[in-house]
């Protein structure tokens, strides 16, 4: 499939999608929304791909919706652009990584959010924004930000909508790993080929849903959960490789009989 408003490749195992409105700091829009989905389901169901990752063009992550959006909302009532649900991204079976090179403020952070992992450039620049706009914590904000920062901090960067770099980020929990400007494309690519060549992708899919899964659960039921996929796990492909290497390392004929 062609796109216009992204570019999307796979390189040993990553479905890269690039956001790509750099004269806009890829700004959202419709048909990136569209793109992007379409992208995004293309690379789970793709068996070639362990990993997604998403990065913007330009010196921007993503800035944000774009006016012509924005105007259409206020023309259109809202009746159809304020119902989005970015959570669908939480739902997809691979790992997502948000590799964020520059600004990513507003609708930008949000999708940023709901990424499983965030990398950023230490000169990124981060924003809720909406407080400044007359605007609220929209598409599902007030869940997703205290969950990765706590209350506090939330409340802190939604009231303020001050702007704040990649080292702040790496300090308030938001991002994972801050990378150097200068090699961050580099070190971000390192980081997601990593993961796809050294990590189990079957236990990357119940890891995940695991997770998001807890965030409702209590600790018992958490607890019941992963005990049901314990079993399944012992019995994988994956599994039954690494007791074979493991058996060859230690020079024993067959693999151990315990764990």
């Amino acid at each position: 499939m062609s796109y216009s408003e992204i570019v999307y490749e796979v390189r040993e195992g990553v479905a890269w999608i690039t956001l790509n409105r750099p004269d806009r700091l890829n700004a959202w829009t419709r048909v990136m929304e569209e793109e992007f989905r379409t992208a995004a389901n293309t690379a789970d169901a793709d068996e070639t791909v362990r990993v997604i990752a998403v990065t913007g063009a330009g010196k921007g992550f993503c800035a944000g919706a774009d006016m012509s959006l924005l105007s259409g909302v206020v023309e259109s009532g809202g009746s159809t652009v304020l119902h989005r649900d970015y959570s669908w991204i939480t739902r997809l079976a691979k790992p997502v990584i948000a590799a964020v090179n520059g600004h990513c403020v507003g609708l930008g952070f949000v999708i940023a959010l709901y990424c499983d992992i965030r990398l950023a450039a230490d000169t990124a620049k981060f924003s809720t924004i909406f407080a400044k706009r007359g605007l609220i914590a929209e598409y599902g904000l007030a869940w997703t930000l205290p969950r990765i920062v706590g209350a506090g901090r939330a409340l802190d960067l939604l009231l303020t909508a001050r702007t704040f770099d990649g080292a702040e980020a790496l300090r308030l929990g938001l991002v994972e790993h801050v990378f150097a400007e200068a090699e961050f494309a580099q070190r971000a690519a390192a980081y997601a080929d990593g993961m796809a060549r050294n990590v189990s992708p079957r236990s990357t899919r119940v890891m995940k849903s695991q997770l998001y899964a807890a965030l409702e659960e209590t600790l018992n039921e958490a607890t019941e959960h992963a005990y049901r996929e314990m079993m399944p796990s012992l019995q994988c492909d994956d599994f039954k490789a690494w007791r074979l290497q493991a058996a060859h390392f230690l020079g024993e004929a067959a693999p151990p009989s315990r764990l």
